[in-house]
Parts: structure tokens; sequence; C-alpha cells
């Protein structure tokens, strides 16, 4: 299941845009977060996804989180600095690749005008930006919209002509289970605070790029829960 998630959509007509957009590849689930705008002004824009706006779920990024093993968010401010890991973008062809795989997922849109804040991107699992090659590299939300969802109907054909297989790829459960615990063993290492939440970021993205498979995941977790026994048992 894919849908999308708009946060703190400003305009009308993005907002009616981009439920034509999902009308016009077949989605159907809208996630709205904080909206600025009257949802029903965007109707007139939205052609014959009206429906979509009429159904919407007002609801908290976290929430969304929360009913969905991937959230993949858009930017156009590409991490400047390697610390940065939240805006750390991989190209769109290999995120609409990570979204086909997953159980769920939605592709979350930030604000019209100034897009998503750090804080929302690291609730985000993944991290795409659409390259303009220009300076000017801030696209509308319904342009950006209009790609990714071109990318992903591609990818969906792609893995529909493929043999099925059994996807046992690591939950979202499970990864928040292995980085709380990545977490836990760089406290005990005597990591700074600071350096020891950018791990969490680390983890989540390394247990989703990797495509481990859950029974691997809870083999180092385990790994790493004897770990954190063993040092403190050293300082104990």
């Amino acid at each position: 299941m894919l849908s999308i998630t708009v946060v703190g959509a400003e305009y009308p007509v993005n907002l009616g845009y981009t439920a034509r957009l999902m009308k016009n590849f077949g989605l159907e689930r809208l996630y709205l977060v904080a909206p600025r705008c009257d949802v029903r002004a965007a109707s007139v824009y939205a052609s014959h996804g009206a429906d979509i706006l009429k159904h919407a779920e007002v609801v908290t990024l976290a929430k969304v989180r929360k009913t969905h093993d991937l959230l993949l968010a858009t930017t156009a401010i590409k991490a400047r600095r390697e610390a940065n890991v939240s805006r750390t973008a991989i190209k769109p062809e290999e995120a609409v690749a990570r979204i086909v795989s997953a159980g769920s997922a939605s592709i979350v849109f930030g604000r019209d005008t100034t897009g998503l804040t750090n804080e929302e991107l690291a609730l985000c699992d993944l991290v795409t930006s659409v390259d303009t090659r220009t300076d000017y590299r801030t696209l509308n939300v319904s342009h950006s919209a209009a790609i990714l969802l071109f990318l992903t109907s591609g990818a969906w054909e792609a893995r529909n002509a493929r043999l099925p297989s059994v996807d046992s790829r690591a939950s979202r459960k499970r990864r928040e289970v292995f980085s709380r615990y990545a977490h836990q063993l760089a406290i005990a290492s005597g990591m700074q605070p600071h350096s020891a939440e950018r791990i969490v970021h680390v983890a989540r993205m390394v247990a989703l790029k990797s495509e481990v498979s859950s029974k691997e995941l809870g083999l180092l977790v385990a790994l790493m829960r004897k770990a954190e026994l063993a040092i403190e048992r050293t300082e104990a």
C-alpha cells in the first residue's frame, strides 16, 4: 500500500493538483498534517481526484509513521555537512525501489514554501531529492509528486513482472529495536549523547538499506545486547 502525506499544505492549488495526480496513478490514501489551507477550496483543482481530498485524514506525522513500514521524505535542501544525517538524500530511483519492496509506505511532502523541518525529516526513514541540475533546486510540491509517482508506477510494473517471492525484510518494529539497542550500546561505550543520537538514525538507515531479514536483524540485536551487558559487567 502506498499513500501520500502532505505536511503544512499552504496553497489549495498545489494540494488539489497532488490529489489529481494520486487519482492518475491509482492512489487513494491521503494524509494531511497540520494543513494551513482550505481543503475544500483545493477540490476545484483536483478534478476527478476530489474524492481523495474528501476522504483525506488529518493526522500527525508520528501517526503516519506508526501505521507505515517506510516513510520517504522529500526535500530540496540536501545535507551540507556529514553530521546532518537527516538530510542525506538518495536518488529518486533508489527511493522508489525501496517503496515498492515495503509492505506499506508513504511519500511525505513538506510545506509549499519551507519544506520539511529537520525534526520531521528525522521521523522519516529515507530522504530523496529531485536533482534539477541548476542552482534553482526547489520544485513545486505537485511537480515533485508527479515525478516520484511516475517513477513508482514503473517500479511497481517491474516488480510485478518478476517471479513472486516471500518478502522477509525486517519490519519497522524490528528496525526500531535494532536502532534502540545501537543507541544504548553507544551510550554504554562512552559515546557523547549528541553522537549517540546520530547513531539511532544511522542504525535505522543501515537496517533499511541492507535489506536484512527480520531473523538476521534479530541476531544482530542479540549480539548488541550481549556486548552491552559485557560493558556493564566490566564497569561494575
